[in-house]
């Protein structure tokens, strides 16, 4: 095996690697009775809404999502050493973290000093998540001390640099779960504490992302995935097929990795169609509810319960799985494929389901309870926050000839704004800005014949809520 230990060292460097996963879907079979039938309850889930979903492409995307899985988990079987797999995937990741600060620098130049650290092929979010597993690997495994300490000081450096706090979350979780079986975990959370007090002392624009409490336009992309779910509630739209119907909410309909975009590269027009592919719900449990519905959510609620009850007793495999879990209540840190983030999960869920014994049933059920509530979190403030009374309109500026509009509002204070465009759909304008002070916004170059109406759409600063607290609708337009 020392082959794929090689292959996993490469791997995060050479993401097309892992297709190769695909030749590992008869390893399955070697998994106990109960980890075999979880997996065909997962198939069940993604298979059967399909089937029945609007979509044709539905039946055959999920078919290909539940090879792709199985051959996953199959390769995480097969590494039947977790130490000497997860050594080799550190070694990846340092590697990674070395030519994600070199491409920032080229890219950026001085200017890096005040962006997020980001990679070519990640987004920061995703690279400072990578930067806190990297950190979890230094503390649990037994490396050469010198590769140890640099590994974990890049992978601290990778985290607090990309502002990442849905990294931060995961690597909290994840050192808060190991604590349950390895005394390490507190470490990990004493390092996470510290890159906190390292960010507070930084006076760069990345590390006061940090102590922001804001949700950087999620609740808008919360709304449009829980309403697709609304319109789908028993068969979803089909796997990858959800980010055609919540699109442009967050970013525009097709979008490559930031440091690509800062190089002046866009989506080319062959590209633009499939852009909604690689949109996400940032929430794992609403991405699944609008893919497959009730069922399709169950399935994969059940399929992490099982992943962590078969990891319980090993401190480092049931941290960087909760890792995972927990960065999902903001984002989908193990959608696949990807630039080899999300595929680490399923082997981690192979070599977990590897140990898996039937008396464990009922941990793995409650557990599964456990990861339905973390990736409930955010909705369950709608009922905790009373609302207040809706801001006013001072004044709202909308030139003919397009360039910039400006808006004011009275009681905007607590409130972020986001304003959309509508005619026949919606575009958003800009991204968001706090409601307090006057706004300008970016406006087409010429606005069309024809009344449209220029929607204000107000959520509440540090709320988690679902929903926007207000709209403001005012008509534009010749």
């Amino acid at each position: 095996m020392r082959g794929l230990a090689f292959l996993l060292a490469l791997a995060p460097l050479f993401p097309p690697l892992a297709g190769l996963a695909l030749f590992f879907v008869p390893w399955v079979r070697r998994l106990p009775l109960w980890g075999q039938a979880l997996l065909a309850f997962y198939g069940a889930s993604l298979l059967l809404p399909a089937l029945f979903a609007p979509e044709p492409l539905a039946w055959p995307l999920a078919l290909f999502r539940f090879l792709y899985v199985l051959g996953l988990v199959g390769l995480g079987v097969a590494l039947n050493r977790p130490e000497r797999a997860l050594g080799a995937w550190g070694v990846g990741l340092f590697l990674l973290y070395l030519s994600g600060f070199a491409a920032t620098y080229w890219v950026l130049g001085d200017g890096a000093v005040r962006a997020r650290l980001s990679h070519p092929f990640h987004s920061p979010v995703g690279f400072g998540f990578l930067g806190g597993l990297g950190l979890l690997l230094a503390l649990h495994l037994r490396y050469p001390w010198p590769f140890r300490a640099l590994l974990g000081l890049l992978g601290g450096a990778v985290l607090l640099l990309s502002g990442s706090r849905g990294g931060m979350l995961g690597l909290l979780v994840g050192g808060a779960a190991a604590l349950l079986f390895r005394r390490r975990g507190l470490l990990a959370l004493a390092l996470g504490g510290g890159l906190l007090l390292a960010a507070s002392a930084l006076d760069l624009p990345a590390t006061e992302r940090f102590f922001q409490a804001h949700l950087s336009g999620r609740e808008g992309v919360w709304l449009a995935a829980y309403r697709v779910f609304q319109e789908h509630p028993w068969t979803g739209v089909g796997p990858y097929l959800l980010g055609e119907r919540i699109g442009g909410v967050l970013f525009g309909g097709c979008f490559l990795f930031p440091l690509l975009e800062a190089r002046g590269l866009t989506c080319p027009d062959w590209l633009r169609p499939w852009g909604g592919l690689w949109t996400f719900a940032h929430n794992h449990l609403l991405q699944a509810l609008g893919e497959g519905g009730v069922f399709g959510a169950v399935g994969l609620l059940l399929l992490a319960g099982g992943f962590l009850a078969g990891a319980w007793g090993d401190g480092l495999l049931f941290g960087l799985l909760a890792a995972y879990l927990g960065m999902g209540m903001v984002d989908n840190p193990f959608s696949v494929p990807s630039p080899f983030r999300g595929e680490v999960f399923f082997l981690l869920g192979g070599m977990a389901l590897a140990r898996l014994e039937g008396g464990r049933a009922p941990l793995g059920l409650g557990l599964a309870g456990g990861v339905a509530l973390l990736w409930s979190l955010p909705f369950l403030y709608l009922a905790a926050r009373p609302e207040g009374p809706p801001p006013a309109l001072r004044y709202l500026v909308v030139p003919d000839r397009g360039g910039a509009g400006a808006v004011a509002l009275e009681g905007g204070e607590e409130y972020r704004l986001q304003v959309w465009l509508c005619a026949e759909g919606c575009r958003r304008l800009g991204w968001e800005w706090p409601a307090e002070k006057p706004v300008r916004f970016p406006l087409p170059e010429a606005l069309e014949e024809g009344k449209k109406r220029l929607v204000l759409v107000l959520f509440r600063e540090g709320g988690l809520a679902l929903r926007p607290a207000f709209f403001l609708e005012e008509e534009v337009g010749r």
